[in-house]
C-alpha cells in the first residue's frame, strides 16, 4: 500500500529539447515565425509592432491606438466586428507592453479564409472614431476615479515615477486631462507612424497547412506594413532612492512597493538575479511567503518580481498589510533581503526552488502557443535558443555561494525606493 505519509522522490531534471520555430523573411523583410505543433484544429496568427508606451509623445496615446483598432474598422462598427468573429468562433486580441504592441487572431483552422479578411479590415481600417475616443475616455476617467482610491494602485504608480522619473512615459503618471487630449488625430498619426511604419515580426502558431501560411503572407502582403529598422527607446539615469509615503486616509491597508531600477535579459546576472528572486518572493514558498504571510500573518500575500524592458528592467517587492503592522512588516522585508545577504541558502532550499523552476520552464514551453511566446520574446530582445539553454545551465549549476554574492551586490536595502500608501 502507498505510505502517503512519505514525499515521492523528486526526479533529478534532465535535459529539455527545445524545439526551434522555422523562420522566413516575407518580401517587406518582415520576420514570420512558424511553430506548427499542437493537436487542435486552432491558429493564432499575432503581428507585433514598434509600437509600446515608450514611443508615446504623451500618456495613454499608445494604449488608446491598440485598444481601439477594434472599436470600428472600415464600414463595420465594433458590434459588427464582434458579431462577425463570434459567428466564425474566433477572437481578437490587442496587447500593448512598454516596448511593443501586438494584435491577435485566434481562429478555427477550418475557417481561417474567412476570419483572416476580417483580421485585415481591423489592423489596417481602424476608424477611430471620436464617439468611440470620447466612451473611451469617459470609461478610462471613471477607472482611474476608482483606482486612485486604492491604495496598491497609488503605491504602483508613485513607485514606477520614483524609479523612472516625471520626464519618462512609464514614470509619468497618467492624469485625467491626459484622457481629454485624446483625439482622432492623435490616434491616426500613432498608428500611421508605429503601425504601418513598424511591424515588427508575424507569429503563426498552432496546427495549420501551407495554404493557411499562404493566406497569412498574402493578407501581410495585402496589409503593405512596413519595417521600422531603428529604435529611439532608451535608457533613463538611476535614479536616487526615494521613502515615499502616499496618505489614504479612509484606508484600513497599506499597500507597499519596494524596490529599484535594474537591468535587462542580457546583464550578466539575469538569471542568477532570477533564480535568488525566486528564493526571496518569486513563488508560494518562498521566504517572504513563508515570514510574512504564514508566519506573522501581517498579508495574505506578498511577493517580488523582475521586470525587464529592451533597455533596462526593475526589481520590485509588492504587498498590502493592515496599517497597523505596516511597519512590522518592512522591517521583515528587510530581515529576508539582508539574510540573503549575510547567510548563504541552505541547500535543500536551494534545490526546492531549483526545482520549482524547472517545472515552471517546462510549462512555459508546453504547447504551440506556449512555444512560440518564448520563440517570440527571444527574437523581440534580440536573443536565441541558446539563451534559454545558458538558463537551464545556471539553474543547474548556482551554487548558494553565487546566490550570496548576487545578493551583496544588489540587494542592499540603501539602494531601494520605498513607497507606502496608507492611512
Amino acid at each position: 500500500m502507498l505510505n502517503r505519509t512519505i514525499s515521492p522522490e523528486i526526479p533529478k531534471p534532465e535535459k529539455i529539447n527545445i524545439p526551434e520555430p522555422e523562420i522566413t523573411t516575407l518580401e517587406n523583410g518582415i520576420p514570420l515565425f512558424k511553430v506548427n505543433l499542437g493537436t487542435q484544429d486552432v491558429i493564432k496568427v499575432e503581428l507585433v509592432f514598434d509600437a509600446g508606451i515608450n514611443y508615446s509623445t504623451a500618456p495613454l496615446i499608445a494604449n488608446a491606438t491598440n485598444d481601439m483598432l477594434d472599436e470600428g474598422s472600415g464600414i463595420y462598427s465594433s458590434a459588427q466586428i464582434a458579431e462577425m468573429l463570434d459567428m466564425y468562433g474566433a477572437y481578437f486580441q490587442t496587447d500593448c507592453g512598454n516596448d511593443f504592441a501586438s494584435v491577435t487572431l485566434y481562429s478555427l483552422s477550418k475557417f481561417i479564409d474567412q476570419t483572416l479578411p476580417i483580421f485585415h479590415t481591423i489592423v489596417s481600417e481602424p476608424n477611430f472614431d471620436k464617439n468611440e475616443i470620447s466612451t473611451f475616455a469617459t470609461q478610462g476617467k471613471q477607472r482611474l476615479a476608482v483606482s486612485l482610491n486604492k491604495v496598491d494602485f497609488l503605491a504602483r504608480r508613485n513607485f514606477l515615477n520614483a524609479i523612472y522619473g516625471e520626464s519618462t512615459i512609464v514614470g509619468k503618471m497618467v492624469k485625467p486631462e491626459h484622457y481629454d487630449a485624446l483625439s482622432h488625430e492623435t490616434l491616426a498619426t500613432f498608428y500611421n507612424e508605429r503601425y504601418k511604419k513598424g511591424l515588427k515580426a508575424v507569429v503563426v502558431a498552432g496546427k495549420f497547412t501551407n495554404e493557411n501560411i499562404e493566406s497569412i503572407k498574402e493578407l501581410i502582403k495585402n496589409l503593405g506594413f512596413s519595417k521600422n529598422e531603428g529604435s529611439n527607446i532608451k535608457s533613463e539615469i538611476i535614479l536616487n532612492p526615494e521613502k515615499i509615503y502616499i496618505t489614504k486616509k479612509d484606508s484600513v491597508q497599506s499597500a507597499i512597493r519596494i524596490g529599484k531600477k535594474m537591468f535587462n535579459r542580457k546583464h550578466p546576472d539575469y538569471f542568477s538575479f532570477s533564480i535568488l528572486n525566486t528564493v526571496l518572493g518569486g513563488y508560494f514558498g518562498s521566504r517572504l511567503m513563508s515570514n510574512i504571510r504564514e508566519d506573522k500573518g501581517y498579508t495574505y500575500g506578498i511577493g517580488s518580481g523582475l521586470a525587464t524592458n529592451l533597455n533596462d528592467g526593475y526589481f520590485f517587492i509588492s504587498t498590502e498589510v493592515g496599517s497597523d503592522v505596516c511597519k512590522d512588516a518592512i522591517k521583515e522585508i528587510y530581515f529576508e533581503t539582508e539574510r540573503l545577504r549575510n547567510e548563504k541558502i541552505p541547500t535543500e532550499e536551494l534545490q526546492l526552488v531549483k526545482n520549482y523552476l524547472f517545472g515552471a520552464f517546462q510549462r512555459s514551453i508546453d504547447g504551440p502557443f506556449a512555444l512560440a511566446d518564448r520563440q517570440k520574446s527571444l527574437y523581440l530582445n534580440s536573443l536565441t535558443n541558446s539563451h534559454l539553454e545558458q538558463y537551464l545551465t545556471t539553474l543547474a549549476d548556482i551554487t548558494p555561494e553565487k546566490l550570496l554574492e548576487c545578493a551583496q551586490k544588489h540587494l542592499d536595502q540603501t539602494s531601494f525606493t520605498e513607497v507606502v500608501a496608507g492611512p
